[in-house]
Parts: structure tokens; sequence; C-alpha cells
């Protein structure tokens, strides 16, 4: 279960394990989803910059628009007749067991997930980054520690389960069996991509750090601290990558210097210097003598060692441009195309082959324009008010609504076709100023609670790109990554569930109903509203379905960067546009997959069920069965589809 290993060599245990953002990255259950600013590369249009927000964290709690019936039905429902209760003790001691494991192997893992580890048994980490060793041996260990868990799940008697445990089982199951697939291609990826490397991602561990209690204070210097041998072994480890000829592209390489570049202009005015000093001022339990020491240390680790340690990252990274002889995606490399595979369905839980997820986006490219002309010969006003208004539709949400009170709004408007719950507390508050350029590809990502604690859920904004934050935080908050997570709480899920990141379920979801979210908006000087929305939503489905075209296309058929701009020309796109995105995709290949062909499978899904059940379709009975399955790969999901619809023809 690659989302959990312990992490050898390029697994390590901090880079691909908080998913600070894919919406976020798979490892932590953390950010389950940003919304990124690649949705609108390949537009022509430019999009309004709106005004500039506050950096203060601003606390809400949402308006109530529940009922108090949020018992679980799908997963409680046809309990096979012959559920062994031994069998069921068993595999709930396998999810303990495994959930304990994973929380004892990484401090990353434990700090963001629970806060107290002695309610479940568990040992907390020392506070450090982990091991980075990548030899032969170190990587067989970690294959045969997984495999031998995965060999504990297998001696459990699936057919005494329950149906909810059945699902849980299959899940891990398939999980198991892809993390251990990918070993064979092992060192493929680095450690320092342009948008899901150590460095892009260092500054969230921290700007995200609760700070409760001393020990937390402790950990937090001790963490930071560690900082520069964990990073040397990273750039040992990268070097090794380059002698096997995995180098990325000049491209991204110069990326990346530039993250590190940003990431130290500001010296002793360093924002990881001011946020804790201004949280420090805020720690009650600490004495005013402390919180001086701590400053100090604060400041004299990020002054003497963090900045140091990005100045290296910077120059080291640097020193392999021009030596990589593949300047493209992953099918320039040997098995390249294989590993590509195994990639794209980690992150998106679908088992659709490379060939088949092209299929479906170029079939879905070639209805598109179909659904636009729809529109205007069905509502030309609406055609004629979105082409003439296209640059302010937004305008007025964006300079008058607070996040809170879009969210708040989003409750109201967008809530008729989903389940109730009860009401939601959470906290918005936006990115520090470096972040905004540092993380300049994520408008904006959502926290999720720890397991222990299940009422901080934190919304976090991008200020730098405030345009378009109804869609935004529909996607991060209600009814997006925000509602599905406390939604699936109320089924009473195992720890273990609770942690389990598919993100293109997740991703999937939440560009699901962003898209429908456009359609509930009162646009001025209108009567189209839907037919706006729908067409708004377009506008933005066609970017992000060209970026995954282009991700497959790179990084499994091999095209070149020509090959990407002759394709661009014919769809009548900017040349401009095709560099921009074959640098992402060949810098992070994969990366947007569970956004795009996550959200073209819950589309399908939902397509599958209005067919088949046309007038007895439900939308709210619907999206229970969505939500009470949980995060899982899309062919479980679907079998669960397929029981609602069998159970409601």
């Amino acid at each position: 279960m690659k989302r959990f290993k312990k992490g050898v060599a390029l697994i390590i245990s901090a880079v691909m394990m908080l998913s600070m953002a894919a919406c976020g990255k798979e490892e932590v259950k953390n950010h389950p989803g940003e919304r990124s600013t690649r949705d609108s590369i390949i537009s022509t249009v430019d999009r309004t910059t709106g005004t500039d927000f506050t950096t203060e964290p601003t606390e809400t709690e949402t308006t109530d628009v529940t009922s108090t019936d949020t018992t679980a039905t799908v997963a409680t429902t046809e309990q096979p007749i012959n559920v062994d209760p031994d069998t069921e003790k068993a595999f709930k001691q396998f999810e303990d067991d495994f959930f304990k494991y994973v929380m004892e192997s990484s401090y990353i893992q434990y700090h963001y997930t629970i806060k107290d580890g002695t309610k479940f048994d568990i040992e907390k980490p020392d506070p450090v980054w982990g091991e980075v060793e990548w030899s032969d041996e170190a990587v067989e260990k970690d294959r045969k520690e997984e495999e031998d868990w995965m060999n504990k799940l297998k001696a459990i008697d699936r057919d005494g389960l329950s149906e909810t445990d059945r699902i849980s089982y299959d899940l891990y199951m398939e999980d198991f069996e892809d993390s251990l697939e990918s070993y064979k291609y092992i060192h493929i990826s680095g450690v320092f991509s342009p948008n899901g490397g150590f460095q892009e991602r260092f500054a969230n561990y921290f700007t995200d750090f609760a700070l409760e209690k001393k020990e937390d204070v402790d950990d937090y210097i001790s963490l930071l601290d560690s900082t520069p041998e964990y990073v040397d072994k990273l750039i040992e480890y990268e070097n090794y990558r380059a002698t096997l000829g995995y180098v990325m592209s000049d491209n991204n390489i110069d990326k990346v210097v530039e993250q590190c570049e940003t990431f130290v202009k500001d010296g002793d005015k360093h924002f990881l210097i001011e946020l804790f000093d201004m949280n420090i001022d805020k720690a009650d339990f600490l004495t005013d003598e402390e919180k001086t020491a701590y400053k100090e240390k604060n400041k004299d680790i990020i002054l003497n060692k963090i900045i140091p340690t990005f100045e290296k990252i910077g120059t080291e990274v640097g020193a392999l441009k021009g030596k990589g002889t593949n300047q493209g995606g992953l099918a320039g490399y040997d098995d390249g195309a294989a590993y590509y595979a195994t990639v794209m369905k980690s992150k998106t839980g679908s088992s659709k082959t490379p060939e088949e997820a092209l299929d479906v986006l170029y079939g879905r490219l070639n209805s598109f324009y179909n659904d636009m002309v729809g529109i205007y010969q069905n509502d030309p006003d609406a055609y004629m008010y979105f082409t003439n208004n296209y640059n302010s539709l937004m305008t007025e949400i964006d300079t008058t609504m607070t996040p809170e009170e879009i969210i708040d709004k989003l409750m109201i408007v967008d809530a008729s076709e989903y389940p109730v719950i009860n009401k939601i507390p959470y906290t918005v508050s936006y990115f520090e100023k470096p972040l905004e350029t540092i993380m300049d590809n994520t408008l904006a990502y959502y926290k999720t609670p720890f397991v222990d604690d299940p009422n901080v859920n934190i919304i976090r904004v991008n200020g730098g790109h405030p345009e378009d934050l109804w869609a935004t935080l529909a996607h991060e908050g209600f009814p997006g990554h925000m509602y599905q997570e406390n939604y699936f709480k109320t089924t009473n899920p195992s720890n273990l569930r609770m942690v389990e990141t598919f993100l293109g379920y997740m991703e999937g979801w939440a560009k699901y109903i962003e898209y429908h979210s456009y359609e509930v908006i009162d646009y001025p000087d209108t009567e189209s509203d839907a037919n706006v929305g729908k067409l708004v939503a377009l506008n933005s489905e066609i970017n992000m379905l060209v970026i995954g075209i282009i991700d497959i296309e790179v990084n499994y058929n091999g095209w070149t960067l020509e090959d990407t701009q002759n394709w661009f020309s014919e769809q009548g796109y900017s040349a401009d546009a095709a560099q921009t995105i074959f640098d992402v995709v060949t810098g992070d290949p994969g990366l947007y997959q569970s956004y795009v062909l996550g959200y073209y499978e819950m589309k399908a899904l939902r397509d599958k069920a209005e067919k088949e059940l046309g007038a007895k379709f439900d939308p709210v009975e619907y999206h229970r069965v969505i939500l009470e399955t949980g995060p899982v790969q899309y062919d479980i999901l679907e079998r669960q589809v397929d029981k609602y619809i069998q159970e409601n023809k």
C-alpha cells in the first residue's frame, strides 16, 4: 500500500507522503485535494485578478444544513448470512495492526493523522524525516515487508466478512498488489520534482504544523533541525539516479532552482521565522522566557541550516542540467511506459489501461464541441451572454464575498442533490505571501482533521489567485472534499479506512461537484443561469481534458515537444501553452490524472445510473452510495453503483 509505506530510498517517508497538494499527494491523507491553476492553462481568455486578500486566518461555523438521519445505508444493508464473527475479529485486528504500523513508521504520518497516540496504543515516532536508503537489499527488505502484510490479509477468509468489510478487504488487497508491482520501477521517480518534490512541499509541513503543547514545539524544532542531513541523503540519491540515466529535463531543473531561490530570498525576514514567532506568541502554555528561547532557536536553524540547505538543493539539482539524455516523458526510458501505467492507476484508481483512458479522453474531446453547439442552438441568449461576459462572470463573487460567505452560500444553493449531515466547523486562512509563489500551481487545499479530533477542518487559499473562488471552494469545501470527508465519517469507518487516500476517487468527486456548482450561480442580468453555468464548466473542462491527453501521449506514447506543439496547433491552441503543459507532464507524470480520469470515471458512473434508472434515478440516494462507499478504486465503486441500480429498477 504505497500511500502508507514506511519508505526506503525513494519512497522516502516525507517526499511522497504528505498530500499537500493534490488537493494532494498520496501518502498522508492531509489534503485530499488541491485545486490547481493548471485548470486554466490553455484558456485564451484572461482571468480576472480580483482583490488582494488578507493573510489573517478567519474562522466560521457552517450553516446547519442537516437532518438527524445520518445513518449509513449502503454500508449496512444485506449482510451475508455466512458472516463469521471470528473472521470479522481477525479482519478488525488486521486493520488496527496495520494502522498502528503505519503511524509508528513515520513521524510526519503520525503528526498529521493523530493528536494522541496513546488513544490507539501507538508510540509516537522520533521527530525526524526518516531513512533514505536505496540499496538493492534495502529495497527488497521493504518490498518483502509489504508482501508480508499482504499475506496476512490473504490469510483472512473474505467470504466470512460483512459486505462493508469486503469492500475494505478488496481495496486493501488491490492496493497491495499495485504497490508491489511498482517496485519494478522504483528508481525512475525522483525526489525533487517541480510539483511534488521535497523542496516544493517543505514549507507546508511547517506552516500547517499544529503547536498545541510544549512537546509539539520541541518536535517542530527537532524536525526542522534534522533537515540538512536528510536533504544530503536525498541529493545523494538524486545523483545516484542520474548515474542510471534518470535526470529531469532542463526546463524542470530550472523550475526547481527557481523554487529554491524564491524560498531563500527573504533571509532573516523569512516567513517561517515570522510565522513561527506569531504562533509562539499565541502559545499560552509557554513562559515568556521559553518563547524567547524557541524563537531564537528557530531563527538560528532557518538562517544557518534551512536556507543553506535550499541553496544546496538549487546548486546540486542545477548541476544536473544538460546531463539528461531524455528531455521528454517517461516513455523515453526503458520500461518508462510500463511504469507510467502503474503511476496512472495509482493516481486514479481506474483499472483502465492508458490506451483505454485515451479512448475515453479523445471520445470526450470529439463530443465536447457538440455540447457547446447544443447549448447555442437551444439557448442562444445564454451562449451570447457567456461569450460577451466571460471576463466578468465571477468578478462580483471574487471581489465581494469572503470564502466563508461562499461556502455558506453553497450549502444553501447547492445542497438539494446531496445527503444532509450535521454542520461542519471549519476555518479558512490564506497562504503566507512567499507560499503564493512557491505553490503557484495551487489555488487552495483542504486539510483533513485528525482521526481523534474530527472537528478541525482547515481550508487554505492562495491569495495570489483570488479568481474563481466559487468553484475553488465548492471543490475544497462544500460539497467537495470537506463534505465528502465528513460524510464518510458518519458511516463509522475503521481508522485505516479513514486514512486511506485514493486521489482518483477524491479528486474525481471534487471535480464532479465543482462543475455542477457553476450551474447554481445566480449570474447577473440573465435568466439562463443553468446553461451559462454549463458553458463555464465546459470551458474549464476542456483545459483539464487537454492536460490529461498530453500526459498520456507524452509519458506513455512518447510524444516529443514538437509532437505536442503540432497537436496544439491542429486544435487551435497556442504553442506557448504546449510548452508549459509539456513541462508539467514531464516534471510530474500522472500528477493531474487523479483530476482528469478520476472525474471521467466518476461522471461515467452517474451517467450509467441515470441511463439505467431513468425517472427512478434519485440524485440524493445515488450520491449516498458514492459517499458511503468512501474512497476506493473505481472497479469497487462501480460494483456498489451496479448494486444500487439493480435494487432500484
